[in-house]
């Protein structure tokens, strides 16, 4: 089956898939959301059901319409929570899930809940292949596709007991498994998604050890209140060269504390990404990402206190 020539195609519907999508049907532009996962609304981040998982922002900050910024307050408000709470995770799918519903609702907006397999250009757009034979044909594609899943660890030899991917089924499958036999835990990392699995596994009951392992053993640092925001303009960020950059950072925190120094920068990352030249980028890669992904991905404050204890 081919279906009729859309003027867009979005493949993904995660949180940018599913707000372009949402833009879209508000300016009274058809479109299609191809979605394959089950998660159309939610994706990876916003589709756990798990309490213990909180948002890293208070709500206060987390409308999806930038020209609505209470949008989400709004939302939580009315649930009994403040915007300055870091509500919990499945709040905001159920928030993002309304949003694709209403786009659905405009008639502008269609979902197809499959796998794209395949994109190819032609003279007048794209045609989408999807894997199940369909194809769907548009003048405009936007890959929305978010993190893939990790690949296959080299070791573990296809074990029940070495899980790759720590969004997927066999995941969900082990955390009460390991809480009823009180099993020993080795997690691979340190960052986001190792304190997302410590939660998961704290509030299942689990009482056997949990050793978390990486080269730096750097965790995220906790929000916390209380410091005055900083903005800095882009003529004062020395651009294009990653250690003069980072000794700039170190000489500001020290000035007005890392916490505002590094908010700081959040309206010019992407330039100064974009910035960087090629051998610039993967020295940031290899020696700087993950301190700043530490400080800048920060965790709620009850979590990092959880994580402390």
């Amino acid at each position: 089956m081919k279906f009729d020539r859309l003027p867009v195609a979005i493949v993904g519907g995660g949180f940018s898939g599913t707000m372009v999508a949402a833009q879209l049907a508000r300016k009274g532009i058809d479109a299609v959301l191809i979605d394959g996962s089950g998660r159309a609304g939610q994706g990876v981040a916003y589709s756990t059901s798990d309490a213990a998982h909180v948002l890293n922002i208070q709500a206060d900050v987390m409308s999806a319409w930038p020209e609505d910024l209470e949008h989400f307050r709004r939302a939580v408000e009315d649930e009994g929570a403040t915007g300055r709470d870091f509500v919990q995770r499945r709040q905001f799918g159920t928030y993002l899930r309304g949003i694709l519903g209403e786009a659905l609702e405009s008639g502008h907006l269609r979902l197809v809940e499959k796998q794209a397999t395949e994109a190819e250009p032609s003279e007048d757009g794209w045609t989408v292949q999807l894997d199940n034979g369909d194809r769907i044909a548009a003048r405009g594609l936007v890959l929305a596709i978010g993190n893939q899943p990790p690949e296959k660890l080299p070791f573990g030899g296809g074990s029940a007991r070495v899980i790759d991917n720590p969004w997927g089924p066999e995941a969900r499958a082990a955390i009460p498994a390991l809480a009823s036999s009180g099993g020993d835990v080795m997690l691979l990392g340190t960052g986001l998604t190792m304190v997302d699995a410590v939660l998961s596994l704290d509030a299942a009951g689990h009482g056997g050890r949990i050793v978390a392992l990486s080269r730096r053993g750097l965790i995220p640092r906790g929000h916390t209140e209380g410091f005055a925001p900083a903005p800095v303009d882009a003529e004062d960020i020395p651009f294009g060269n990653v250690r003069t950059l980072w000794r700039w950072l170190r000489r500001r925190g020290a000035e007005i504390g890392w916490r505002a120094a590094v908010d700081g920068m959040r309206p010019h990352s992407h330039r100064l990404w974009q910035t960087l030249p090629p051998e610039e980028k993967r020295r940031f890669a290899r020696h700087a990402r993950p301190w700043w992904d530490v400080h800048r991905h920060r965790i709620a404050p009850e979590v990092a206190a959880a994580c402390r204890a």
